[in-house]
């Protein structure tokens, strides 16, 4: 099933439209490529709707193909939807001072155009957008098998790329791990307990008996509460230890 984005279009999205009029109304035509290369982003409270920061940068394409002149990676978190960003990276075409993406199979369009005080405007129209971060979620994933539609305008600011990335902040939510789990993370959680001594088989993604027991023996040397399941404390434990057992520098 794909989920609608925002699901209850309100007051804030009409003033954003504005705004988006407002900035690129009148005055001298802004050239689109003099923000190549540069972070663009913008943050919002719950008030003002289900996404919670937005993500954007673009820079001229390597591809030779007529249309795909831009190279755009546009993404976004949604509030209540933990250790998640959604969004697209794609190949799109300069019209004039806009960049426009058009999805092929009828993936909606992204519209950037540069606005007043360097902000740039995005406006996505039925974008079709898919998971980009989740292996770090036990959760159910919000977008659906068939992704999600967001339907919205931003006006973002420059902003410094953190770490030569221009990725969205998802909330932050810890994640318990537990026996009939599968996830990348348990492929991790069990080389760590090889490397502790704990686990004698080749680290996979399944939490089956044997983790659980790993994960016991683990809690009973370091006197943690014994439960077989990692939450936070006997995760932490697990990082730090592991960590000072390496050794090196």
């Amino acid at each position: 099933m794909m989920q609608i984005f925002p699901r209850h279009p309100s007051r804030p999205l009409l003033l954003a439209a504005l705004a988006f009029s407002l900035a690129t109304g009148s005055g001298a035509a802004q050239d689109i490529m003099s923000g190549a290369n540069q972070c663009y982003g913008t943050s919002q409270d719950r008030k003002a709707g289900e996404v919670r920061n937005v993500r954007a940068l673009y820079r001229r394409s390597d591809s030779d193909q007529t249309g795909q002149d831009v190279f755009v990676g546009f993404n976004f978190s949604l509030w209540d939807v933990p250790n998640e960003t959604h969004g697209i990276t794609a190949n799109c075409a300069r019209e004039g001072e806009q960049i426009v993406c058009a999805i092929e199979c009828d993936g909606g369009r992204l519209r950037l155009k540069q606005g007043k005080n360097g902000q740039l405007l995005a406006e996505a129209s039925g974008l079709r957008v898919d998971a980009l971060q989740a292996t770090e979620s036990l959760l159910p994933q919000v977008m659906g098998a068939d992704g999600g539609v967001l339907n919205d305008i931003f006006v973002l600011d420059p902003l410094p790329a953190e770490n030569g990335t221009c990725d969205a902040e998802p909330q932050r939510t810890f994640v318990e791990l537990r026996e009939g789990d599968l996830s990348p993370r348990v492929r991790i959680l069990e080389a760590k307990l090889g490397q502790l001594g704990h686990l004698l088989e080749f680290p996979d993604t399944v939490f089956d008996e044997t983790t659980t027991l790993s994960v016991i023996s683990f809690q009973e040397q370091y006197n943690l509460p014994v439960t077989g399941v990692v939450d936070q404390r006997t995760a932490e434990a697990i990082e730090s230890i592991a960590a000072t057992s390496a050794g090196g520098c």
